[in-house]
């Protein structure tokens, strides 16, 4: 199987994956209900919001690095697991211009370590799934591609001798 076949295979299932995550991002702070004053938001949950929007907006570098910052500046903080999650988003995205998908599976997997419990359990649990799969595919179409190079060299090399012999 050609590897654009292989890649045809897993992609559909990703992209309705993906386009069901897009849609899960929140728009107000736990409660579900929105505040009636945004600046009453804690810090956190303001700044992932900000993040969430401008991934909404295709700003990935700018989102990623809010995401980033939610972690760094407010630690343990439950809001955490929202920036974690988005991270991940981010890095999942098969065109984003952050494509990881060991990156994406190390923040899923930090969504379920740090924050068990979180509203992010369940799709990050799933998402660390598809990306370990997306992780051993990649893997082996290199490892194939690696494989077809060297048959390609031995070919080459059998031919040079063949052609080089009187």
């Amino acid at each position: 199987m050609t590897p654009a076949a292989a890649a045809r295979g897993w992609l559909a299932p990703l992209v309705l994956l993906w386009a069901a995550a897009c849609s899960a991002v929140p728009s107000a702070p736990p409660g579900g209900r929105a505040a009636p004053d945004t600046g009453r938001w804690h810090e956190a949950l303001r700044l992932v919001a900000q993040a969430d929007e401008l991934a909404e907006r295709g700003e990935a570098r700018a989102a990623f690095a809010a995401y980033e910052r939610v972690l760094r500046d407010h630690p343990g903080d439950p809001a955490g697991a929202g920036a974690l999650y988005g991270m991940a988003r981010l890095q999942a995205d098969p065109w984003g211009v952050l494509r990881s998908y060991p990156g994406a599976h190390r923040a899923f997997s930090r969504v379920l370590t740090e924050y068990p419990g979180s509203r992010w359990e369940t799709e990050a649990r799933l998402w660390r799934a598809v990306m370990a799969d997306l992780i051993a595919r990649e893997e082996e179409a290199a490892r194939l591609k690696s494989q077809i190079e060297r048959l390609r060299r031995t070919d080459l090399d059998l031919e040079r001798r063949s052609t080089t012999r009187p």
